[in-house]
């Protein structure tokens, strides 16, 4: 029998060499903030060095209950709207929501 452990967002998008830094940085104090709230069990961000100079990511963010990830999704500040801020501008933009089944 299978049981849901996580509800998550996942983002995925190609960041600009010249926007890394700062969009590296401003994930990880995202990160730091919504280490506090109710429900939140982790953020995961992965990165990896493209051949033309960009970088492509993937960043997860995991919530114990599905009303909780909904309301930090319509209050909150997401890894989505951190890339969109960036200048330049990220390339491929993609979010889903996934539940994590064991």
């Amino acid at each position: 029998m299978s049981s849901i452990v996580a509800y998550s967002q996942v983002v995925q998008a190609v960041v600009p060499a010249d926007a890394w830094d700062e969009t590296y940085f401003s994930l990880l104090s995202l990160k730091s903030h919504i280490q506090s709230l109710p429900g939140w069990q982790r953020f995961d961000l992965w990165a990896h060095d493209q051949a033309d100079g960009t970088v492509k990511v993937l960043i997860i963010t995991n919530w114990d209950y599905p009303d909780q990830l909904r309301y930090w999704l319509e209050r909150g500040v997401t890894p989505d709207a951190i890339l969109r801020a960036m200048q330049p501008t990220p390339e491929n933009v993609t979010v889903d929501l996934f539940e994590g089944v064991v």
